[in-house]
């Protein structure tokens, strides 16, 4: 039986910004997009119609996609524990999560955009189409040029979990840091709750204005716990600083 078309597509995963809700379920919402902020269930938050269904391609990305947030949630619960020990196959979940994360927050903004190719088909003939955001999240899938974690070796850096307050998350909130301008990616950070920051690689030399480095990379949505948030800004309040050596510099995803 074929898999029914999930209408309603999380752009982020919604189990794990559940840990931004509040007792009534609800969090803080930036659409970036459409320059607006809002309070909202975790149910509606960052909710896109269809948009893991390919106009094109046949392969099914929504359950790909599920697949791995189903293994990434175990890892970032055994993370957000206390447990900055992981099993081999954890930790593969894990950088797999990271990895869906990037390619999600790469195209948050571009789920209306529909780009116009040529089809050649295995029979010589061809077709006009048009690639929707979900086309083109399996098409980068195959780009040597993007930043792929599973290929950096993240099994073997330090993974650590460092304490916060008040910290945001957004579709841009996996940070990647290099040491120097063309140097290879040396720090991975990831806010696994309001409270905890993942930090996995060389150390970090701070403060680092958190909230805004996330805002600055995130192309769509921003979460926050109710009341940290406001209209198309980072509300200014205990701005989070991670005291972490060297300050490398961020990169933009990609």
């Amino acid at each position: 039986m074929a898999r029914e078309e999930v209408r309603r597509a999380h752009m982020m995963t919604k189990a794990y910004i559940r840990a931004w809700a509040d007792e009534r379920n609800r969090v803080d919402v930036i659409d970036m997009a459409r320059n607006r902020g809002y309070p909202s269930s975790v149910n509606n938050a960052t909710v896109r119609s269809f948009a893991y269904e390919p106009n094109v391609l046949t392969h099914d990305l929504e359950q790909e996609y599920s697949e791995i947030e189903s293994e990434g949630m175990r890892a970032v619960a055994k993370l957000r524990s206390g447990k900055s020990t992981l099993g081999d196959a954890t930790t593969s979940a894990m950088i797999a999560f990271l990895d869906m994360h990037l390619d999600r927050g790469r195209y948050a903004d571009q789920t209306e955009v529909r780009t116009p190719a040529v089809l050649f088909k295995t029979d010589g003939t061809w077709q006009d189409v048009e690639f929707n955001v979900a086309d083109r999240l399996l098409l980068s899938q195959g780009m040597g040029e993007v930043i792929r974690l599973k290929t950096l070796g993240l099994e073997s850096w330090e993974w650590r979990v460092f304490p916060g307050e008040s910290i945001a998350t957004g579709d841009g909130a996996v940070l990647l840091f290099r040491e120097t301008e063309g140097a290879d990616v040396s720090t991975v950070a990831f806010p696994l709750s309001p409270t905890q920051l993942l930090l996995i690689g060389r150390p970090i030399d701070g403060p680092i204005r958190l909230n805004s480095l996330i805002a600055s990379q995130s192309r769509r949505w921003l979460i926050g716990y109710p009341g940290s948030l406001r209209k198309g800004l980072i509300v200014p309040v205990d701005e989070v600083e991670a005291v972490l050596t060297d300050s490398p510099e961020p990169d933009s995803q990609g």
